[in-house]
């Protein structure tokens, strides 16, 4: 029997079991796949290693900046950029525009003037015209919107926009129009990522001492009878249940679950990502350490340079990059397998940055959940569905336990959550 069982070993997961330990309290993790990691787990292809995905360190937070004092760090500045249609602009582009012709930044500087009044009801379309004005709305984010979320966004609300898209004053949009010695506006000062292991060191400093079991994929949950049912056969009791199971998901292994909440839970979906990670055996393969993709035709979203992250992610004298191209029940994925890898081998002599004869490795997989969609309505679906797994004393976390747009700090703090609930214990 476990006094906490917890499904899932990723972020969430990994933080409940520990603050439960430094509780006194003990705890068992049960993750489906045959390594821990989540999200946050990484690979290798022939001595390049990735993560999934571009991941980065960042937090005011004490509790999580304390984890980040004991691992060596390489320090990053963001200084992200975009590319569309054979141009580079610094991120964000709205006070970026420069790199334009002069005509497209007058017409994008006045309709930033001419931006419709502010209305708090407003979709997600709505807000980008009333912060940046039609043309660089429709231009840039409203585009952006569609390879990203894989939705027009007046599809989604506006519940997760917080401070990730920078609202620059008309002096800011003047001035990024005219010169491109603009100053950093990005929402992160500075970012952290481990010089050795990729990510997923900051989960092995979190994971050390505790009691993980994997390939141990849970398939019914009693809530009343307090056990789990394991696809290998086995049954494990509890006193409390910690679930980073992706919601939708959960509901059908809870007993009873009501008709209602499981409609409600349909409506519940989240983007994949198609992964295509590429190692090259020459040294710079593009400049940058992140960029966004603009161009339609181009079906990655965002790219990253794992080799800037760390070079103790590539061979010496080598260098990598990592694209993410989105797809969702409302946009199917155009290009699978080894075509998408063409695609965007040909994207990267496009862009220039590296040459396909110097492809040293490369790997396609697709992540199941990628982002949580905020799609109107949304809010009101999850929180239903949430109360009924309180009700059933399930405490649920992590991005997609708490079915929301949590970053890795945030996914820390949720699974710190457990403390919360030892009380009843």
């Amino acid at each position: 029997m476990a006094e906490i069982l917890i499904l899932g070993g990723g972020m969430s997961g990994i933080s409940a079991a520990g603050h439960a330990g430094l509780a006194g309290r003990e705890a068992m993790i049960f993750e489906a796949e045959d390594r821990w990691g989540g999200l946050l787990d990484n690979f290798t292809v022939k001595g390049f290693r990735f993560d999934q995905a571009v991941h980065f360190a960042f937090s005011n937070n004490k509790h999580f900046q304390k984890v980040l004092d004991g691992i060596n760090c390489h320090v990053h500045y963001p200084e992200p950029y975009n590319y569309e249609s054979g141009r580079w602009l610094k991120h964000p582009v709205q006070n970026n525009l420069f790199p334009l012709p002069a005509e497209e930044r007058v017409e994008a500087v006045l309709s930033f003037i001419n931006r419709p009044a502010q209305d708090d009801g407003a979709d997600y379309r709505g807000w980008l015209e009333q912060q940046f004005g039609k043309v660089i709305a429709e231009r840039y984010p409203a585009r952006y919107t569609e390879k990203y979320w894989t939705v027009p966004p007046e599809k989604m609300s506006t519940d997760w926009i917080g401070n990730r898209l920078y609202r620059p004053s008309l002096e800011e949009v003047l001035f990024g129009a005219m010169t491109d010695r603009t100053p950093a506006t990005y929402y992160l000062p500075k970012m952290y990522y481990p010089k050795k292991g990729g990510f997923r060191t900051v989960l092995e400093k979190l994971a050390r001492g505790l009691d993980i079991r994997t390939n141990k994929e849970a398939v019914h949950i009693e809530p009343q009878k307090k056990y789990v049912d394991f696809a290998d056969g086995s049954r494990e009791y509890y006193n409390l249940l910690v679930s980073s199971v992706p919601l939708p998901e959960l509901v059908r292994l809870i007993a009873g679950t009501p008709r209602a909440v499981l409609e409600a839970a349909a409506g519940l979906w989240a983007t994949s990502i198609a992964l295509v990670s590429l190692g090259f055996c020459s040294p710079q393969a593009g400049e940058h350490l992140w960029f966004y993709i603009y161009d339609r035709e181009i079906l990655p979203a965002r790219a990253h340079a794992p080799y800037r992250k760390s070079p103790d992610n590539v061979p010496p004298g080598c260098s990598s990059l990592q694209f993410e191209t989105y797809f969702s029940r409302y946009k199917p994925l155009p290009l699978e397998g080894e075509a998408l890898v063409e695609h965007i081998l040909a994207t990267v002599e496009k862009l220039g940055l590296a040459e396909k004869k110097d492809v040293a490795a490369s790997d396609y997989r697709v992540l199941p959940y990628g982002n949580v969609v905020f799609d109107r309505g949304m809010v009101e679906r999850r929180d239903f569905v949430l109360k009924h797994i309180r009700d059933c004393g399930i405490l649920s976390v992590g991005r997609f336990g708490e079915w929301d747009y949590l970053w890795s700090d945030q996914c820390f703090l949720s699974g710190r959550r457990v403390l919360e609930h030892l009380s009843v214990l």
